[in-house]
């Protein structure tokens, strides 16, 4: 069973989920990523993404703690790429009457890091 974890008014992550919730493209990377790691080529390419946009919606999304860097791949000409994952598994907004409350679950089939 999932463990449910309400996520403080003030917090910072709150306010990223929020923000990346309300954009199409980081919805987009964030659902990309839940299941299994990926580049942001590969992101790019799946999903139709402009690279500068992909790579600053990734950006914005690790510095918020919603995505981490799981790896890295060397391809065959010696370029290094970041592979990318989903932090959460799931968000549940409720909204309602004053209220607003943002509960996650981690997603837990990610390795431990010293990014998170």
């Amino acid at each position: 069973m999932a463990d449910f974890k309400l996520l403080a008014r003030d917090s910072n992550l709150r306010k990223a989920i929020l923000k990346a919730l309300s954009d199409e493209y980081s919805r987009t990377i964030m659902n990309q990523t839940i299941e299994k790691p990926k580049s942001v080529v590969d992101i790019v390419k799946e999903c139709d993404i402009p690279m500068t946009t992909a790579y600053r919606r990734v950006h914005e999304l690790e510095e918020n703690k919603i995505l981490k860097v799981a790896g890295s791949i060397v391809t065959d000409d010696g370029k290094k790429y970041f592979l990318y994952q989903n932090r959460l598994k799931s968000i549940y907004v409720v909204f309602g009457l004053e209220e607003l409350d943002i509960q996650i679950v981690e997603n837990e089939g990610m390795g431990v890091s010293s990014y998170w």
